[in-house]
């Protein structure tokens, strides 16, 4: 058996037997080895999930579609941050810094769903994948730095999401400013393509508070736009306790888009119970009744009398329960 043959035999053995292989960048000396290592990454590729550029043009037209069928109500967030992921990615070899953002608004409005979309739309695992990081209140601590950098190391194209950042300590985030700011390429660990998304629920009485006197005023949801909350998000999560408090992430202009998540009104939250329907695998669309009823169960109005308490969080097991044929006996 020649050698070239044997190297590939060899490759494809690895990967049917359920091996992940790594082939190293360096050159492979002579043009047959070379092509078939090609070959064999490809396959490998396929089967694993491997540390790949992100397509910007598909990227785009994935989270276009996810927003499409899943999010409601929240125009201006689709529009910066599909816009944000399409340019990040297409200018990705220029890049000196990464993309940073911060989604801002009140509880059950979409934020950890568009985090999830955006790790769907960049990888073939979506938010299991192992170059998609999380983070949350009861998992950051002190080495946070020096897991960025690892994560990095492995794969400058990963996904960094920090939920709940109103409950994490004050300063939290400092040591990694450095790591978002421009030319962070630092101890040979390039951060300029990496995407971090923080989410926070803080700003979302602000953000609220502002769509109700603009549509007192007379102008419709659908025609604000980003100038319209994007100061309040930041002033709102730079004065209010947790981990942005006072942070230096703000201070040093390191995040690129502050994320307005608006509130949503009962004509949101019925698309949503309409979307669960279909995701639980209901035997029957809802019918008016059944939507009232869940409603009520599911829904409370805040203070302005206009928007819902708590988004659509409520809605995904209240429609699961509704969804059992014993429901219909109470």
């Amino acid at each position: 058996m020649k050698p070239s043959f044997l190297v590939l035999s060899v490759l494809l053995a690895l990967i049917l037997c359920g091996n992940a292989i790594v082939i190293s960048t360096g050159v492979i000396v002579g043009a047959s080895l070379t092509g078939l290592a090609a070959v064999a990454v490809s396959l490998n590729c396929r089967i694993y999930e491997c540390c790949r550029k992100p397509d910007p043009k598909s990227s785009a037209a994935a989270l276009e579609l996810y927003f499409k069928k899943h999010v409601f109500g929240q125009h201006i967030v689709q529009d910066v941050v599909v816009n944000a992921i399409r340019a990040h990615f297409d200018k990705i070899e220029s890049s000196r810094k990464p993309l940073v953002m911060s989604f801002h608004g009140p509880s059950g409005t979409g934020k950890n769903y568009v985090a999830g979309f955006v790790a769907t739309a960049l990888f073939k695992n979506g938010i299991r994948s192992k170059f998609v990081k999380k983070f949350t209140a009861a998992t950051t601590d002190k080495d946070l730095a020096g897991k960025v950098k690892e994560a990095v190391k492995n794969c400058p194209y990963s996904l960094f999401i920090f939920d709940e950042i109103e409950l994490m300590p004050k300063g939290v985030f400092d040591p990694i400013v450095s790591l978002l700011d421009h030319h962070s390429d630092l101890e040979d660990h390039d951060f300029s393509k990496s995407v971090f998304i923080f989410l926070s629920n803080s700003a979302g009485a602000e953000i609220t508070k502002t769509l109700k006197s603009i549509m007192v005023a007379g102008r419709y949801r659908d025609e604000t736009g980003l100038k319209d909350f994007q100061h309040v998000a930041q002033l709102g999560a730079y004065n209010i306790e947790g981990g942005l408090h006072r942070s230096k992430l703000i201070a040093s202009h390191v995040i690129d888009h502050f994320v307005p998540f608006l509130p949503l009104e009962q004509i949101h939250v019925e698309l949503c119970i309409k979307k669960e329907y279909i995701l639980n695998g209901c035997p029957d669309e809802p019918t008016e009744k059944d939507i009232r009823k869940i409603i009520a169960l599911a829904m409370t109005k805040d203070d302005t009398k206009t928007f819902s308490n708590s988004g659509c969080k409520r809605i995904h097991k209240t429609v699961a329960s509704h969804c059992n044929p014993q429901w219909k006996k109470y």
